[in-house]
């Protein structure tokens, strides 16, 4: 199995060198400020005719206005409903005329696709071939730029997203994760739900979303992020001709703190009429520069292995389970959670903390040191796949410090992670005695 497993991950890494993610020596990548704080990476590749743009937002829930939760989402999802030169209909025709794909939000109806969607931004995923560069730059810019949210496409906006809203209100899982990110982060921008609520939706006026989209698009709150066959220094001087002219627009950074370290347990209940129970169980982390970082990810990968082996295969327990580790620019942060049956709760409980003190107390095996390396290199490739997804990537890195081309060294940092020291930051972080844990269902 494990020499599979193995061969399966070669196999990947080959398709992906092919594709242009880690192709060796024949791409050039150039970064650059522009006057107005815009930021733009362009890696050329010449193995692939796919030309990926990424547009991320800087700060999404730090942005947002007091009372105004979930605006940037709905800006997002407005950018598609019309420009100053052309109708949501139009849009649709030129989008399809260069085969281009665009996504602004993950699909809520879709398992699992909300990877991408985070407090810290937004994105605007955009492809089509290098053959319509020109075009689609051109498109994608009047689409950032020149938004005028029309009433009519608000009201449908804003239909569409209480719709939405109202699907998670039944959901314990979904319940859960907000109460546990609002009682973890409290005030912080963080703790807030990222599509907000009912209220905050309700009261987004056009105003409110063209004042947002005024600062929140702006050069200096973006970086723009392109993988293209075309050379580096065309692209970018595309990209300059497109954006170059748009005004900055000054106002204060905000400022993202850390979230207070935990001094004691803290428990909160929902209760929802559900034959299932769901538990979100964490803590706070270090950010992303920390050079404890490389090994926390490692430890999280075995630690969720031994919690769907354990509590879902061999005890059957779970609906769902498993651990994730978050990694912000100066902070980051642990989940454990697990959905089951209400009379399993206890037992659910009781096997996340066990698992959690067993990584803290017992030695990591070669094999599982291993298997996590494999399975976080693994992943990296499959999610950066696509070029649209390695600007995406390449974006995101870039706005947590880290630079651009992190990925590309961080396996190699990954290789060098012993298992002492995977030991070592479980004993240091993982806190079994002061947690937040977050419980939704039928109490």
């Amino acid at each position: 199995m494990k020499k599979l497993y193995l061969g399966f991950l070669a196999i990947l890494f080959t398709v992906i060198s092919l594709s242009g993610c880690v192709s060796a020596g024949s791409q050039d990548v150039i970064r650059e400020e522009l006057p107005h704080g815009l930021i733009v990476v362009v890696k050329s590749n010449p193995d692939s005719k796919v030309l990926g743009i990424n547009v991320l937002g800087k700060n999404r829930s730090a942005m947002e206005p007091e009372g105004k939760t979930g605006i940037a989402d709905f800006t997002n999802r407005m950018l598609l409903k019309g420009t100053t030169s052309r109708s949501a209909e139009q849009i649709g025709k030129d989008l399809a005329n260069i085969g281009a794909e665009i996504t602004t939000v993950d699909n809520p109806w879709i398992p699992y696709d909300d990877i991408y969607t985070t407090h810290s931004f937004t994105f605007i995923k955009f492809q089509t071939i290098d053959e319509f560069a020109d075009k689609g730059i051109e498109i994608l810019s009047d689409l950032v730029s020149n938004s005028t949210f029309p009433d009519e496409e608000i009201t449908k906006t804003k239909q569409e997203m209480m719709s939405i809203l109202g699907r998670g209100k039944g959901s314990t899982s979904e319940t859960c994760r907000n109460l546990f990110y609002s009682t973890l982060f409290k005030d912080h921008p963080y703790g807030k739900p990222i599509m907000g609520d009912a209220q905050s939706i309700g009261s987004i006026t056009r105003d409110d979303l063209i004042n947002f989209h005024k600062r929140f698009y702006s050069p200096n709150n973006m970086i723009i992020a392109i993988v293209t066959n075309l050379d580096a220094n065309q692209m970018m001087d595309k990209i300059k001709n497109a954006y170059g002219s748009l005004p900055k627009v000054d106002f204060p950074e905000p400022q993202i703190p850390a979230p207070n370290p935990l001094t004691s347990p803290v428990k909160v209940e929902k209760m929802m009429e559900k034959e299932q129970v769901y538990i979100y169980l964490g803590e706070p982390m270090p950010g992303i520069k920390s050079p404890d970082a490389p090994a926390l990810d490692l430890m999280n990968s075995i630690l969720s292995s031994r919690l769907g082996l354990n509590l879902r295969e061999v005890k059957g327990l779970a609906y769902s389970v498993g651990s994730s580790i978050h990694f912000d620019r100066d902070f980051g942060w642990f989940i454990a959670s697990i959905g089951t049956r209400p009379q399993n709760y206890q037992e659910a409980l009781d096997g996340i903390l066990g698992e959690m003190k067993k990584i803290r107390e017992e030695k990591i095996t070669p094999d599982e040191l291993e298997k996590a390396k494999n399975g976080i290199w693994g992943s990296m490739l499959f999610y950066r796949l696509s070029r649209i997804n390695q600007a995406y990537y390449m974006g995101m890195n870039e706005f947590r410090g880290v630079g651009y081309d992190y990925d590309d060294k961080y396996i190699e940092t990954l290789r060098k992670v012993t298992a002492d020291q995977v030991k070592q930051v479980a004993e240091k972080y993982l806190n079994t005695d002061n947690y937040v844990l977050a419980v939704v269902g039928k109490l």
